[in-house]
């Protein structure tokens, strides 16, 4: 069976590395948009934060390449145990379903945050 391009997450959470991850975790997100689709994809996405306001969750940014046609999402979760909880929640299956009209591929993927520093707005 062909993996969902809209879900498909490119990173084992499940392995040895993920299990040794501890404290807030990146989940980084390329989105290309379909043909014509960005500022409705951008419209939902932002729509979305609003309602997915989740235990664990700590916040979103939202942004897009200089070059146009990709746009990139980056959510930090407390723990990679929130985000999988998240992840299996009818909540995102509700969001994945809200944002697939407007997404041609989406590359998901978990990050440890190792450093943090300043004021991101």
């Amino acid at each position: 069976m062909p993996q969902d391009p809209v879900i498909f997450d490119q990173t084992d959470n499940t392995g040895h590395a993920a299990r040794a991850v501890e404290g807030p975790v990146m989940l980084v997100n390329l989105f290309t948009p379909k043909p014509g689709q960005e500022q409705a994809f951008i419209d939902a996405q932002t729509a979305e934060y609003r309602r997915l306001e989740v235990e664990g969750w700590m916040g979103n940014r939202l942004g897009r390449s200089v070059d146009g046609g990709k746009l990139v999402n980056v959510a930090v979760f407390s723990s990679l145990a929130a985000y999988k909880l998240w992840r299996a929640s009818d909540a995102f299956a509700a969001h994945v379903e809200v944002i697939r009209p407007h997404v041609e591929q989406a590359a998901p993927g978990m990050y440890e945050i190792l450093y943090s520093a300043g004021q991101i707005p």
